[in-house]
């Protein structure tokens, strides 16, 4: 068997977790503490509705190694992770 044959596998592995490892690099160095900011106020402004204002949001560092930042809008608050996803929000009950 040609030694082509063999390597070929190996060399499709190796740049395929080369390309996800550079993908998700790229994504955690490109989102910006303003971006994520400016997404979990919106999201507030969605979610709070009436009353509720882009002023009332202000983010903080997390204190969890998981999570980069607290964005805390009046009520809220939204746990972000390096990529800029939301991991967990605390939100006020609603009365039934």
């Amino acid at each position: 068997m040609p030694r082509r044959v063999i390597f070929a596998p190996i060399l499709a592995l190796v740049a395929l977790a080369g390309g996800i490892g550079l993908l998700l690099g790229g994504r955690a160095v490109l989102t910006t503490e303003t971006e994520v900011i400016e997404r979990m106020a919106a999201r507030y402004l969605e979610e709070a509705g009436a009353g509720a204002a882009r002023s009332d949001c202000a983010a903080r560092p997390a204190v969890s190694d998981d999570l980069w930042l607290v964005v805390a809008c009046g009520d809220y608050e939204y746990f972000v992770d390096a990529y800029g996803r939301l991991v967990h929000r605390n939100a006020p009950k609603v009365a039934s």
